[in-house]
Protein backbone atom coordinates (compact mmCIF):
# COMPACT_ATOMS: atom_id res chain seq x y z
CA UNK A 1 0.00 0.00 0.00
CA UNK A 2 2.63 2.54 0.80
CA UNK A 3 4.42 1.80 -2.89
CA UNK A 4 0.93 2.88 -4.09
CA UNK A 5 1.66 7.08 -4.39
CA UNK A 6 5.01 6.62 -5.87
CA UNK A 7 3.26 4.75 -8.52
CA UNK A 8 1.00 7.68 -8.98
CA UNK A 9 3.78 9.90 -8.74
CA UNK A 10 5.65 7.77 -11.61
CA UNK A 11 2.36 8.04 -13.77
CA UNK A 12 2.66 11.75 -13.53
CA UNK A 13 6.14 12.68 -14.08
CA UNK A 14 5.31 10.29 -16.96
CA UNK A 15 2.73 11.56 -18.72
CA UNK A 16 4.63 14.97 -17.93
CA UNK A 17 7.23 13.70 -20.47
CA UNK A 18 5.15 12.40 -22.96
CA UNK A 19 3.32 15.73 -23.07
CA UNK A 20 6.64 17.37 -23.17
CA UNK A 21 8.22 15.29 -25.58
CA UNK A 22 5.03 15.98 -28.13
CA UNK A 23 4.87 19.59 -27.56
CA UNK A 24 8.81 20.09 -28.34
CA UNK A 25 8.33 17.78 -31.21
CA UNK A 26 5.39 19.54 -32.56
CA UNK A 27 6.53 23.90 -31.75
CA UNK A 28 9.42 22.35 -33.76
CA UNK A 29 7.80 20.94 -36.71
CA UNK A 30 5.51 23.88 -36.36
CA UNK A 31 8.55 26.54 -36.67
CA UNK A 32 9.63 25.11 -39.70
CA UNK A 33 6.92 24.20 -41.62
CA UNK A 34 8.19 26.67 -44.74
CA UNK A 35 11.12 24.34 -44.81
CA UNK A 36 9.25 21.44 -44.56
CA UNK A 37 7.23 22.60 -47.06
CA UNK A 38 9.72 23.40 -49.72
CA UNK A 39 10.99 19.95 -48.99
CA UNK A 40 8.48 17.64 -49.35
CA UNK A 41 7.52 19.78 -52.83
CA UNK A 42 11.16 19.22 -54.04
CA UNK A 43 11.17 15.77 -53.23
CA UNK A 44 8.89 14.77 -55.98
CA UNK A 45 11.39 16.89 -58.91
CA UNK A 46 14.49 15.18 -58.11
CA UNK A 47 16.45 13.81 -60.71
CA UNK A 48 16.70 9.82 -61.53
CA UNK A 49 20.33 9.71 -60.33
CA UNK A 50 19.54 11.65 -57.61
CA UNK A 51 16.55 9.78 -56.12
CA UNK A 52 19.21 6.34 -56.49
CA UNK A 53 21.75 8.09 -53.93
CA UNK A 54 19.23 9.39 -52.08
CA UNK A 55 17.50 5.99 -51.63
CA UNK A 56 20.94 3.86 -51.31
CA UNK A 57 21.70 6.51 -48.56
CA UNK A 58 18.60 6.26 -46.55
CA UNK A 59 18.79 2.55 -46.88
CA UNK A 60 22.14 2.60 -45.37
CA UNK A 61 21.41 4.38 -42.94
CA UNK A 62 18.83 2.19 -42.17
CA UNK A 63 21.05 -0.74 -42.41
CA UNK A 64 23.57 0.61 -39.87
CA UNK A 65 20.60 2.02 -36.97
CA UNK A 66 19.54 -2.22 -36.91
CA UNK A 67 23.15 -3.33 -37.01
CA UNK A 68 24.18 -1.25 -34.37
CA UNK A 69 20.79 -1.02 -32.20
CA UNK A 70 22.47 -2.83 -29.41
CA UNK A 71 25.41 0.06 -29.04
CA UNK A 72 22.22 2.66 -29.34
CA UNK A 73 21.52 4.09 -25.59
CA UNK A 74 18.93 5.92 -24.68
CA UNK A 75 19.39 8.64 -22.00
CA UNK A 76 17.25 11.63 -22.28
CA UNK A 77 18.05 15.11 -20.21
CA UNK A 78 18.69 18.63 -22.15
CA UNK A 79 22.23 17.91 -22.62
CA UNK A 80 24.15 20.81 -23.50
CA UNK A 81 25.53 20.20 -27.32
CA UNK A 82 22.11 18.91 -28.91
CA UNK A 83 20.27 21.63 -26.93
CA UNK A 84 22.99 24.42 -28.28
CA UNK A 85 22.56 22.76 -31.59
CA UNK A 86 18.82 22.88 -31.73
CA UNK A 87 18.27 26.37 -30.45
CA UNK A 88 21.05 27.78 -32.71
CA UNK A 89 19.58 26.00 -35.90
CA UNK A 90 16.35 27.31 -34.79
CA UNK A 91 17.18 31.28 -34.30
CA UNK A 92 19.37 30.30 -37.56
CA UNK A 93 16.69 29.94 -39.51
CA UNK A 94 14.25 32.12 -38.41
CA UNK A 95 17.13 34.61 -39.24
CA UNK A 96 17.73 33.59 -43.06
CA UNK A 97 13.71 33.32 -43.88
CA UNK A 98 13.90 37.18 -42.58
CA UNK A 99 16.95 37.93 -44.45
CA UNK A 100 17.66 35.81 -47.20
CA UNK A 101 15.60 34.13 -49.78
CA UNK A 102 17.09 30.98 -50.33
CA UNK A 103 14.93 28.49 -48.92
CA UNK A 104 17.17 25.35 -48.78
CA UNK A 105 19.26 27.25 -45.99
CA UNK A 106 17.00 27.17 -43.16
CA UNK A 107 15.98 23.73 -44.65
CA UNK A 108 19.82 22.26 -44.03
CA UNK A 109 19.16 24.29 -40.43
CA UNK A 110 15.88 22.44 -39.68
CA UNK A 111 17.59 19.15 -40.55
CA UNK A 112 20.60 19.71 -37.89
CA UNK A 113 18.31 21.29 -35.85
CA UNK A 114 16.43 17.97 -35.87
CA UNK A 115 19.45 15.91 -34.92
CA UNK A 116 20.18 18.02 -31.88
CA UNK A 117 16.22 17.23 -30.85
CA UNK A 118 17.15 13.89 -31.53
CA UNK A 119 20.07 14.32 -28.71
CA UNK A 120 18.08 15.01 -25.80
CA UNK A 121 16.97 11.50 -25.96
CA UNK A 122 20.29 9.59 -26.88
CA UNK A 123 23.31 9.24 -24.92
CA UNK A 124 25.89 12.16 -25.49
CA UNK A 125 28.51 10.00 -26.25
CA UNK A 126 26.19 8.21 -28.91
CA UNK A 127 24.69 11.58 -30.32
CA UNK A 128 28.00 12.50 -30.98
CA UNK A 129 29.12 9.76 -32.82
CA UNK A 130 26.61 10.09 -35.46
CA UNK A 131 27.20 13.92 -35.29
CA UNK A 132 28.75 13.81 -39.09
CA UNK A 133 26.09 11.86 -40.35
CA UNK A 134 23.90 14.58 -39.36
CA UNK A 135 25.40 17.52 -40.52
CA UNK A 136 25.99 15.04 -44.24
CA UNK A 137 22.33 14.74 -43.84
CA UNK A 138 21.92 18.46 -43.38
CA UNK A 139 24.38 20.42 -45.90
CA UNK A 140 23.77 17.65 -48.85
CA UNK A 141 20.17 16.36 -49.05
CA UNK A 142 19.02 20.15 -49.43
CA UNK A 143 21.01 20.83 -52.57
CA UNK A 144 20.76 17.21 -53.39
CA UNK A 145 16.89 17.59 -54.16
CA UNK A 146 18.08 20.44 -56.22
CA UNK A 147 20.85 21.29 -58.06
CA UNK A 148 19.92 24.13 -60.61
CA UNK A 149 18.06 26.34 -58.50
CA UNK A 150 18.68 28.27 -54.70
CA UNK A 151 22.74 27.93 -54.60
CA UNK A 152 23.41 25.89 -57.80
CA UNK A 153 22.55 29.95 -59.99
CA UNK A 154 24.25 32.06 -57.49
CA UNK A 155 27.40 29.89 -57.81
CA UNK A 156 27.46 29.89 -61.31
CA UNK A 157 26.95 33.73 -61.86
CA UNK A 158 29.71 34.31 -59.15
CA UNK A 159 31.82 32.02 -61.21
CA UNK A 160 31.21 34.06 -64.26
CA UNK A 161 32.23 37.46 -62.60
CA UNK A 162 35.05 36.10 -61.26
CA UNK A 163 36.81 34.50 -64.79
CA UNK A 164 35.36 37.84 -66.00
CA UNK A 165 37.62 39.98 -63.53
CA UNK A 166 40.75 37.96 -64.04
CA UNK A 167 40.59 37.96 -67.68
CA UNK A 168 40.31 41.96 -67.37
CA UNK A 169 43.66 41.57 -65.51
CA UNK A 170 44.88 40.13 -68.33
CA UNK A 171 43.81 42.94 -70.73
CA UNK A 172 41.31 40.22 -72.03
CA UNK A 173 37.97 42.16 -73.16
CA UNK A 174 35.19 40.12 -72.17
CA UNK A 175 31.82 41.02 -69.63
CA UNK A 176 29.55 38.60 -67.39
CA UNK A 177 26.29 38.29 -67.71
CA UNK A 178 24.46 36.08 -64.85
CA UNK A 179 26.21 32.80 -65.66
CA UNK A 180 27.40 33.58 -69.40
CA UNK A 181 31.19 34.78 -70.40
CA UNK A 182 30.57 37.44 -73.65
CA UNK A 183 34.21 37.99 -75.40
CA UNK A 184 34.72 39.08 -78.63
CA UNK A 185 35.17 35.87 -79.92
CA UNK A 186 32.14 34.17 -78.64
CA UNK A 187 30.16 33.50 -75.62
CA UNK A 188 31.16 30.93 -72.63
CA UNK A 189 28.17 29.78 -70.62
CA UNK A 190 29.04 28.94 -67.35
CA UNK A 191 26.70 25.60 -66.56
CA UNK A 192 25.47 23.47 -63.70
CA UNK A 193 28.80 21.04 -64.19
CA UNK A 194 30.40 24.56 -63.99
CA UNK A 195 29.15 25.84 -60.94
CA UNK A 196 31.27 23.91 -58.93
CA UNK A 197 28.74 23.07 -56.78
CA UNK A 198 28.15 19.22 -57.23
CA UNK A 199 32.08 19.14 -56.29
CA UNK A 200 31.63 21.14 -53.37
CA UNK A 201 29.09 18.29 -52.53
CA UNK A 202 31.04 15.96 -52.66
CA UNK A 203 34.03 17.22 -51.43
CA UNK A 204 31.72 17.96 -48.23
CA UNK A 205 30.41 14.34 -47.97
CA UNK A 206 34.08 13.12 -48.79
CA UNK A 207 35.24 15.47 -45.91
CA UNK A 208 32.74 14.00 -43.25
CA UNK A 209 33.67 10.69 -44.38
CA UNK A 210 36.68 11.22 -43.27
CA UNK A 211 36.09 12.74 -40.15
CA UNK A 212 33.90 9.51 -39.20
CA UNK A 213 36.47 6.89 -40.12
CA UNK A 214 39.16 8.47 -38.52
CA UNK A 215 37.08 9.96 -35.57
CA UNK A 216 37.86 13.59 -35.65
CA UNK A 217 36.13 16.13 -33.39
CA UNK A 218 33.86 18.53 -34.66
CA UNK A 219 34.58 22.19 -33.02
CA UNK A 220 36.42 25.19 -34.15
CA UNK A 221 39.20 23.25 -35.73
CA UNK A 222 36.65 21.29 -37.62
CA UNK A 223 34.96 23.65 -38.74
CA UNK A 224 38.00 25.77 -40.54
CA UNK A 225 39.31 22.92 -42.13
CA UNK A 226 35.50 22.53 -43.46
CA UNK A 227 35.66 25.96 -44.60
CA UNK A 228 39.27 25.65 -46.17
CA UNK A 229 37.63 22.69 -47.94
CA UNK A 230 35.13 25.00 -49.69
CA UNK A 231 37.56 27.23 -50.66
CA UNK A 232 39.90 25.26 -51.97
CA UNK A 233 37.19 23.39 -53.88
CA UNK A 234 36.14 26.90 -55.62
CA UNK A 235 39.13 27.69 -56.68
CA UNK A 236 40.06 24.64 -58.21
CA UNK A 237 36.65 24.94 -60.10
CA UNK A 238 37.27 29.08 -61.54
CA UNK A 239 40.66 27.55 -62.55
CA UNK A 240 39.07 25.41 -64.76
CA UNK A 241 36.69 27.18 -66.31
CA UNK A 242 39.14 30.08 -66.73
CA UNK A 243 41.40 27.68 -68.49
CA UNK A 244 38.46 26.18 -70.91
CA UNK A 245 37.35 29.44 -71.52
CA UNK A 246 41.01 30.44 -72.58
CA UNK A 247 41.26 27.47 -74.56
CA UNK A 248 37.81 28.36 -76.67
CA UNK A 249 37.38 31.68 -77.10
CA UNK A 250 41.25 32.76 -76.82
CA UNK A 251 43.76 30.49 -77.76
CA UNK A 252 40.73 29.00 -80.16
CA UNK A 253 41.70 25.43 -79.22
CA UNK A 254 38.29 23.50 -78.60
CA UNK A 255 39.37 19.93 -79.21
CA UNK A 256 42.21 20.85 -76.78
CA UNK A 257 39.53 21.81 -74.37
CA UNK A 258 37.22 18.75 -74.73
CA UNK A 259 40.40 16.65 -74.09
CA UNK A 260 41.29 18.76 -70.79
CA UNK A 261 37.58 18.83 -69.34
CA UNK A 262 37.19 16.29 -67.59
CA UNK A 263 40.99 15.33 -66.31
CA UNK A 264 40.98 18.72 -64.91
CA UNK A 265 37.80 18.56 -62.99
CA UNK A 266 39.04 15.37 -61.48
CA UNK A 267 42.51 16.61 -60.72
CA UNK A 268 41.28 19.83 -59.31
CA UNK A 269 38.81 17.69 -56.78
CA UNK A 270 41.52 15.21 -56.05
CA UNK A 271 44.01 17.78 -55.23
CA UNK A 272 41.95 19.83 -53.05
CA UNK A 273 40.18 16.65 -51.23
CA UNK A 274 44.36 15.94 -50.15
CA UNK A 275 44.67 19.43 -49.08
CA UNK A 276 41.48 18.92 -46.82
CA UNK A 277 42.72 15.29 -45.71
CA UNK A 278 46.19 16.90 -44.89
CA UNK A 279 44.61 19.99 -42.80
CA UNK A 280 42.36 17.38 -40.98
CA UNK A 281 45.51 16.07 -39.21
CA UNK A 282 45.37 18.69 -37.01
CA UNK A 283 42.10 18.19 -35.78
CA UNK A 284 42.12 15.92 -32.30
CA UNK A 285 40.29 13.25 -31.63
CA UNK A 286 37.20 12.49 -30.05
CA UNK A 287 39.37 10.31 -27.45
CA UNK A 288 41.40 13.31 -26.60
CA UNK A 289 37.92 15.35 -25.50
CA UNK A 290 38.30 17.13 -22.34
CA UNK A 291 36.32 15.59 -19.22
CA UNK A 292 35.15 18.69 -18.50
CA UNK A 293 32.20 18.27 -21.28
CA UNK A 294 31.03 15.31 -19.83
CA UNK A 295 30.96 16.57 -16.26
CA UNK A 296 28.88 19.43 -17.56
CA UNK A 297 26.40 17.16 -19.13
CA UNK A 298 26.39 14.74 -16.35
CA UNK A 299 25.46 17.51 -14.34
CA UNK A 300 22.58 18.92 -16.46
CA UNK A 301 21.20 14.83 -16.53
CA UNK A 302 21.23 15.41 -12.41
CA UNK A 303 18.22 17.65 -12.32
CA UNK A 304 14.84 16.60 -12.77
CA UNK A 305 14.93 15.93 -16.48
CA UNK A 306 11.35 14.54 -16.73
CA UNK A 307 10.07 17.89 -15.43
CA UNK A 308 12.56 20.00 -17.12
CA UNK A 309 11.43 18.06 -21.26
CA UNK A 310 7.38 19.13 -20.17
CA UNK A 311 8.50 22.91 -18.90
CA UNK A 312 10.48 23.58 -21.73
CA UNK A 313 8.63 21.86 -24.09
CA UNK A 314 5.61 24.17 -22.71
CA UNK A 315 8.65 27.19 -22.96
CA UNK A 316 9.37 26.55 -26.51
CA UNK A 317 5.82 26.35 -27.71
CA UNK A 318 4.85 29.56 -26.04
CA UNK A 319 8.10 31.20 -27.71
CA UNK A 320 7.85 29.77 -31.45
CA UNK A 321 3.91 29.62 -31.78
CA UNK A 322 3.52 33.63 -31.78
CA UNK A 323 6.71 34.63 -34.12
CA UNK A 324 5.63 35.87 -37.04
CA UNK A 325 7.02 34.52 -40.63
CA UNK A 326 8.40 36.94 -43.26
CA UNK A 327 5.80 37.72 -45.77
CA UNK A 328 6.55 36.49 -49.64
CA UNK A 329 5.52 38.15 -52.79
CA UNK A 330 3.71 35.58 -54.81
CA UNK A 331 2.81 37.83 -57.53
CA UNK A 332 4.61 40.41 -60.04
CA UNK A 333 2.90 43.27 -62.13
CA UNK A 334 0.03 42.52 -64.41
CA UNK A 335 1.76 43.14 -67.97
CA UNK A 336 -1.99 42.50 -69.95
CA UNK A 337 -2.72 46.19 -68.86
CA UNK A 338 0.27 47.72 -69.80
CA UNK A 339 -0.42 50.46 -71.93
CA UNK A 340 1.70 52.53 -74.64
CA UNK A 341 1.53 55.95 -76.03
CA UNK A 342 1.26 56.48 -79.54
CA UNK A 343 2.92 56.35 -82.22
CA UNK A 344 4.12 52.85 -80.78
CA UNK A 345 2.12 50.16 -82.84
CA UNK A 346 2.49 46.45 -81.36
CA UNK A 347 1.31 43.26 -82.41
CA UNK A 348 1.06 40.78 -79.51
CA UNK A 349 2.79 37.51 -79.81
CA UNK A 350 2.53 33.78 -78.36
CA UNK A 351 5.34 32.37 -76.65
CA UNK A 352 6.47 29.18 -77.73
CA UNK A 353 6.10 25.92 -76.27
CA UNK A 354 9.79 26.34 -73.88
CA UNK A 355 8.95 29.77 -73.01
CA UNK A 356 5.56 28.65 -71.71
CA UNK A 357 6.76 25.52 -69.62
CA UNK A 358 9.42 27.34 -67.83
CA UNK A 359 7.34 30.51 -66.76
CA UNK A 360 4.33 28.29 -65.78
CA UNK A 361 7.07 26.60 -63.29
CA UNK A 362 6.72 30.00 -61.13
CA UNK A 363 3.28 31.53 -59.31
CA UNK A 364 2.97 35.02 -59.83
CA UNK A 365 5.11 35.34 -63.28
CA UNK A 366 3.46 37.32 -65.82
CA UNK A 367 4.62 38.10 -69.57
CA UNK A 368 4.03 39.87 -72.72
CA UNK A 369 5.87 39.26 -76.06
CA UNK A 370 5.33 41.55 -78.73
CA UNK A 371 6.31 43.15 -82.07
CA UNK A 372 6.63 46.72 -82.41
CA UNK A 373 7.04 49.42 -84.58
CA UNK A 374 8.33 52.92 -83.61
CA UNK A 375 8.85 55.70 -86.23
CA UNK A 376 11.48 53.70 -88.50
CA UNK A 377 12.59 51.21 -85.80
CA UNK A 378 11.07 47.97 -85.71
CA UNK A 379 11.85 44.53 -83.49
CA UNK A 380 10.63 42.11 -80.89
CA UNK A 381 9.88 43.04 -77.02
CA UNK A 382 9.85 40.22 -74.56
CA UNK A 383 8.57 41.74 -70.96
CA UNK A 384 8.61 39.51 -67.74
CA UNK A 385 7.54 40.50 -64.50
CA UNK A 386 8.45 38.33 -61.88
CA UNK A 387 8.49 38.14 -57.84
CA UNK A 388 11.32 35.81 -57.93
CA UNK A 389 14.92 36.07 -59.84
CA UNK A 390 14.41 32.45 -60.76
CA UNK A 391 12.38 33.59 -63.57
CA UNK A 392 14.93 35.65 -64.92
CA UNK A 393 18.05 35.20 -66.95
CA UNK A 394 20.46 36.94 -68.59
CA UNK A 395 19.01 36.90 -71.75
CA UNK A 396 22.27 36.77 -73.97
CA UNK A 397 21.38 32.79 -73.12
CA UNK A 398 18.11 32.97 -75.28
CA UNK A 399 19.32 34.98 -77.39
CA UNK A 400 22.32 32.43 -78.65
CA UNK A 401 19.98 30.09 -78.20
CA UNK A 402 17.58 31.27 -81.29
CA UNK A 403 21.16 31.35 -83.26
CA UNK A 404 21.95 34.84 -82.92
CA UNK A 405 26.03 35.58 -83.00
CA UNK A 406 26.50 37.72 -80.22
CA UNK A 407 29.41 40.41 -80.07
CA UNK A 408 30.24 42.49 -78.30
CA UNK A 409 28.05 43.43 -75.29
CA UNK A 410 28.92 46.76 -73.80
CA UNK A 411 27.47 48.98 -70.62
CA UNK A 412 24.96 51.82 -72.00
CA UNK A 413 23.53 54.58 -70.22
CA UNK A 414 20.38 55.55 -72.59
CA UNK A 415 18.67 57.81 -70.80
CA UNK A 416 19.26 59.65 -67.13
CA UNK A 417 16.99 56.62 -66.15
CA UNK A 418 17.84 53.63 -68.13
CA UNK A 419 21.86 51.59 -68.00
CA UNK A 420 21.21 49.00 -70.37
CA UNK A 421 23.25 46.25 -71.81
CA UNK A 422 23.77 46.99 -75.51
CA UNK A 423 24.48 43.84 -77.75
CA UNK A 424 25.45 43.35 -81.18
CA UNK A 425 24.34 40.88 -83.48
CA UNK A 426 25.00 38.58 -86.31
CA UNK A 427 28.10 40.60 -87.47
CA UNK A 428 26.28 43.72 -86.90
CA UNK A 429 23.28 43.21 -88.88
CA UNK A 430 21.32 43.55 -85.97
CA UNK A 431 21.10 44.95 -82.47
CA UNK A 432 19.26 44.41 -79.19
CA UNK A 433 19.12 45.74 -75.86
CA UNK A 434 18.07 44.38 -72.20
CA UNK A 435 17.62 45.56 -68.49
CA UNK A 436 16.02 45.04 -65.03
CA UNK A 437 13.52 47.53 -63.34
CA UNK A 438 11.69 47.63 -60.31
CA UNK A 439 9.81 49.81 -58.29
CA UNK A 440 12.79 52.03 -56.92
CA UNK A 441 15.83 51.56 -59.70
CA UNK A 442 16.96 50.07 -62.98
CA UNK A 443 20.33 48.06 -64.05
CA UNK A 444 21.73 46.15 -66.59
CA UNK A 445 23.56 43.97 -63.97
CA UNK A 446 21.12 40.74 -63.64
CA UNK A 447 23.88 40.08 -60.00
CA UNK A 448 22.24 43.17 -58.81
CA UNK A 449 18.71 42.25 -59.28
CA UNK A 450 20.10 38.65 -57.54
CA UNK A 451 21.29 40.39 -54.35
CA UNK A 452 18.04 42.25 -53.91
CA UNK A 453 15.87 39.41 -53.95
CA UNK A 454 18.31 37.55 -52.07
CA UNK A 455 18.60 39.83 -49.09
CA UNK A 456 14.95 41.02 -49.86
CA UNK A 457 15.39 44.04 -50.63
CA UNK A 458 13.05 44.18 -53.74
CA UNK A 459 11.62 41.24 -55.39
CA UNK A 460 9.28 42.78 -57.81
CA UNK A 461 11.01 43.29 -61.02
CA UNK A 462 10.79 43.11 -64.73
CA UNK A 463 13.24 41.91 -67.35
CA UNK A 464 12.95 43.75 -71.12
CA UNK A 465 14.51 42.35 -73.51
CA UNK A 466 14.58 43.71 -77.27
CA UNK A 467 16.28 42.40 -80.59
CA UNK A 468 16.23 45.45 -83.25
CA UNK A 469 15.45 43.98 -86.79
CA UNK A 470 18.32 46.18 -87.92
CA UNK A 471 21.66 47.44 -86.67
CA UNK A 472 21.43 50.81 -84.84
CA UNK A 473 23.13 53.04 -82.39
CA UNK A 474 22.30 53.51 -78.72
CA UNK A 475 22.95 57.20 -78.94
CA UNK A 476 20.47 57.96 -82.16
CA UNK A 477 17.32 59.64 -80.67
CA UNK A 478 14.87 57.00 -81.79
CA UNK A 479 16.18 54.40 -80.13
CA UNK A 480 16.32 56.50 -77.22
CA UNK A 481 12.88 57.53 -77.32
CA UNK A 482 11.92 54.09 -77.51
CA UNK A 483 13.73 53.21 -74.40
CA UNK A 484 12.08 55.98 -72.39
CA UNK A 485 8.84 55.33 -73.61
CA UNK A 486 9.26 51.64 -72.62
CA UNK A 487 10.45 51.98 -69.46
CA UNK A 488 7.97 54.55 -68.45
CA UNK A 489 5.45 52.12 -69.11
CA UNK A 490 6.38 49.74 -67.39
CA UNK A 491 7.47 52.66 -64.67
CA UNK A 492 3.39 53.42 -64.00
CA UNK A 493 2.57 49.89 -63.53
CA UNK A 494 4.79 49.67 -60.25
Amino acid sequence: MTNIPLLHRASRLDRGLIAGTIAIVASWLYFNHVPLQWLATSIFDVSPFNAVILVAGALLLAFLGWRYRQSIELAPGLHRLPLIVMLGCGIGSMATQWLVSLTQLPVGLFLLGSYGLLGLWLAPSVWRRGLPVGIAIACLLPFGVQFSVGVGAPARILTAHIVEWILHQWQISAISAGDVIVLNTGVAYVDLPCSGLKSMWTGTLFLLAATWLEGRQIGLRWLFVGLANLGFLAIANTGRVLILTILIHVLHQPAWAEILHVPMGLIGFVTASLLTWLLLRFVPNRAAQSATSERIDRVATVLNWRSLVALSGLLLVLAIVPMPQPERAISAIDLSNLQWVAPMQTQTLDLNPQERKFFASYPGVTTRKQQFQYGDLTGTSVVVASPTWQAHHAPEICLAASGYKIAPVVQRVITPEVTARWLSLDDGNRSAIYWFQSATRTTDDFMSRFWDDVFRRESRWTMVSVVFDRADAPDTPTVQAFIKQTHDAIDRMN
